[in-house]
């Protein structure tokens, strides 16, 4: 069984939309990496084996009040 990894971005306060599926976690921050360069914004991968958000990757500036 091959890990799988769903790269998503999030869309609102709440909401992500899916962008694709990779196997490896190095793979996954290459591509969020590229999708940044064209589309900045907050981008997830989150594991289909556990279930579980393993990586948050973010290029848009902090507002006010964030942590």
């Amino acid at each position: 069984m091959n890990p799988s990894f769903d790269i998503l971005k999030k869309i609102g306060v709440v909401n992500f939309e899916w962008v694709e599926v990779v196997r490896d976690l190095q793979t996954a921050e290459a591509k969020i990496q590229e999708l940044q360069a064209r589309s900045p914004g907050e981008y997830v991968v989150f594991s289909q084996r556990t279930q579980e958000i393993v990586g948050r990757f973010n290029s848009l500036p902090k507002r006010a009040g964030e942590t």
